[in-house]
């Protein structure tokens, strides 16, 4: 039986045709100009419209209100509120005309196209009415800014005319909103004001037809802080008969006023900032006091220092360790230079016979029994006792690093870091598939032996090759390899909000992946914008395949990604990047709801109705005659085993509207093969549809 005698088919058929018709048929407004109107006051205007349908009613409003309607080509005036009769005309083709429009028609205009029968269609307009900007100034409240103070605010005032877009400056450099500065209306807020926010401040007003600038110094009071109290020369004590200098000083807004205390008692004729001994006595030991004063605010502060007078050396001990060039031996040294008399030293732990004065130096052969042993140098002086302690140790924590950058040529360079934990430092050798680096083009080492630098690295022989970095210091020695591979992923994970509105991805990279970067890509609906609730469309992504919507780099592993809707589907993975080549996608994370049909599939669906339902008809009216011919053709040509009668066959069906209602025949090829001593095989050239047959 024919598919078009089915009654219901018909209805649906021509059903979906009478939609697709009378959509096409649907009156559609658009502006003539662009939909966002600025004028100057006393101008003239038009908010031009063009349709699709002939003869429509049409309707302006502004802000929720109706003020204007006619029905075009109908010779009937247009109907106009009365309190816009003076200004607006509602013109043959529907288009709205300003005539010396002031401030108050600012708003969003909107019409709406109604042709009876087939709809209604709209269009929007925003006016924005400016003046010219004249007289501006600029005022501070409160009149003097100190520092921690509270808030200090800037507002300017104009005589006429009000800006569309406002720029605060500091020193030239544009302020922006934060928390320090808030930036509302004709006011600049400084939040908790400090000596940086001193400087020449600059406001400009803008609008589509008029420029203004104002400017003004602020001074923010502060101070005394930040003290400095030096005493010179720099040592922690003096011998008896040096001169010596304390110098003291702070920042502050006026600069502070200094003054000089010793013990508590007033210095008489001291320097406001330096205080001068000579010929340093024992008894001028003790604590000297620096006085200063913010004589604008009031503030105060005050700073201490001890001078101590002996007869010894200066400075303090200092020790290290080193190895001896071209030997596994380790050298020890310990030095404190100066006094009266010098000092003695010693290390009792490397050799009790080793002492000298001033500087001392014990050179061990066999240091493998000093690994992690700390060493102490010890000073003796008549004045006090000291020591300096060093530990000498072979390498340790010793992992590999791998990094990537692209270099301003735009070649890849791979780049692997051994860095070794010792004392004295390691010195690491580098190879390559056991041939040392150094004979190789396109490899370098960093000065200090750590760093290998692979210039152009190629990423299809990534994995030839293994380097190992070997790091040696006189206790020992450790080895490492590393093989580098291309840009990959190994791990992906996603965590939504509560809301579902917000998504983080996380990801994990190998330790030894060559990347520079990722790109974040996502396959669904366009995502929105919080701050407007309007849709964001990321450009180079198709709503049904994988786009672009972030870029990260190599050392990111996550991203937030903000304005889904957690009614729908959303699906993401990442991408890694070497140089200009982009690596295996990481496995698909998904998010929202399991399925659904979003509004372009919808319309897709439709769309591709008439197009199956031919497609259903043709395979309807051929393939029954196909299966007859094949089925008059078929014979059995050999015995079944008893196996095969036996067997059991599932059959996934293909749907009743792909097969047009017809039963397909099993697939007996799915049966396991015949047991032995039983029916042997059946020979080649007979196709498994055969045993169906005879089945």
């Amino acid at each position: 039986m024919s598919v078009f005698n089915n009654v219901e088919f018909r209805r649906t058929f021509f059903g979906l045709l009478l939609i697709f018709i009378v959509r096409e048929c649907e009156p559609s407004v658009k502006p003539t100009g662009p939909s966002l109107v600025k004028a100057l006051v006393g101008t003239n205007l038009t908010l031009g419209i063009t349709y699709t349908v002939t003869e429509p009613q049409v309707s302006w409003w502004k802000d929720g209100i109706s003020i204007a309607t006619r029905t075009v080509d109908n010779g009937v005036p247009p109907q106009i509120d009365p309190q816009y009769k003076d200004v607006l005309v509602l013109k043959e083709d529907g288009s709205l005309s300003f005539s010396n429009v002031t401030l108050e028609y600012s708003g969003i205009y909107n019409v709406i196209v109604v042709k009876v029968g087939a709809g209604q269609g709209e269009a929007s307009f925003t006016l924005m009415v400016y003046d010219i900007i004249e007289g501006v100034s600029l005022h501070a409240w409160p009149n003097n800014a100190v520092e921690g103070s509270g808030n200090f605010t800037l507002y300017y005032t104009t005589f006429k005319g009000e800006a569309e877009e406002v720029q605060w400056f500091l020193n030239g450099k544009e302020l922006q909103n934060g928390p320090h500065y808030s930036m509302s209306g004709k006011n600049l807020s400084i939040i908790q004001p400090n000596r940086k926010d001193t400087g020449l401040y600059n406001v400009a007003l803008e609008n589509p037809f008029s420029f203004r600038t104002f400017e003004r110094n602020v001074t923010v009071l502060y101070g005394p802080d930040q003290p400095a109290l030096d005493v010179r020369p720099t040592k922690d004590f003096f011998v008896v008969g040096e001169s010596l200098s304390l110098s003291c000083g702070a920042r502050g807004e006026p600069l502070p006023s200094v003054s000089w205390a010793f013990m508590g008692q007033a210095v008489p004729g001291s320097q406001p900032g330096t205080l001068r001994i000579t010929n340093a006595q024992t008894n001028q030991s003790g604590d000297y006091t620096c006085l200063l004063k913010n004589d604008k605010t009031g503030a105060q502060l005050n700073m201490s220092v001890t001078v101590n007078i002996y007869e010894s050396p200066a400075g303090g001990p200092a020790c290290s360790v080193h190895a001896v060039d071209g030997s596994s031996a380790l050298r020890y040294r310990c030095w404190w230079p100066g006094g009266t008399p010098e000092a003695q030293l010693s290390f009792p732990d490397l050799s009790t016979a080793s002492t000298a004065v001033g500087e001392l130096n014990v050179t061990v052969d066999d240091p493998r029994s000093l690994d992690g042993k700390e060493v102490s140098c010890l000073i003796h002086h008549p004045v006090h006792q000291s020591q300096c302690n060093i530990t000498a140790r072979r390498t340790a924590g010793f992992l590999p690093s791998v990094s990537a950058t692209v270099n301003d040529n735009g070649k890849l360079v791979a780049s692997i870091r051994c860095l070794a934990e010792a004392v004295p430092d390691a010195t690491v050798t580098w190879a390559r598939s056991g041939q040392n680096v150094s004979s190789l083009s396109g490899h370098e080492i960093s000065d200090d032996t750590t760093w290998l630098h692979i210039v152009n690295f190629n990423i299809s022989t990534a994995g030839l090759h293994t380097y190992k970095c070997t790091a040696v210091n006189p206790l020992g020695s450790q080895s490492r390899d590393t093989k580098l591979s291309g840009p990959a992923i190994s791990e992906v994970s996603l965590f939504p909000n509560e809301e579902g509105t917000v998504i983080t991805l996380t990801w994990e990279v190998p330790s030894t992946a060559i990347v520079t970067g990722f790109d974040i890509q996502m396959k669904g609906p366009d995502l929105s914008d919080p701050s407007t609730n309007k849709t964001v469309s990321h450009s180079g992504r198709a709503k049904k395949g994988y786009g672009t919507i972030q870029v990260k780099g190599a050392s990111s592993r996550s991203a937030d990604i903000s304005g889904l809707d957690p009614k729908l589907r959303y699906l993401f993975r990442v991408v890694p990047i070497a140089g200009r080549r982009a690596g295996q996608p990481s496995e698909e994370v998904v998010t929202g709801p399991g399925g659904g049909l979003s509004g372009p599939a919808i319309a897709g669906l439709a769309a591709g109705i008439p197009c199956g339902l031919l497609v259903l008809l043709i395979l309807c009216l051929v393939f029954p005659c196909v299966f007859y011919h094949k089925k008059r053709k078929r014979e059995a040509r050999y015995p079944v085993s008893r196996a095969v009668e036996k067997a059991v066959t599932t059959l996934t069906l293909p749907h009743l509207l792909l097969t047009g209602g017809l039963k397909m025949p099993p697939d007996y090829s799915l049966h396991q093969p015949p047991a032995a001593g039983r029916s042997g095989p059946l020979p080649f050239e007979v196709p498994p549809v055969r045993m169906a047959t005879t089945v």
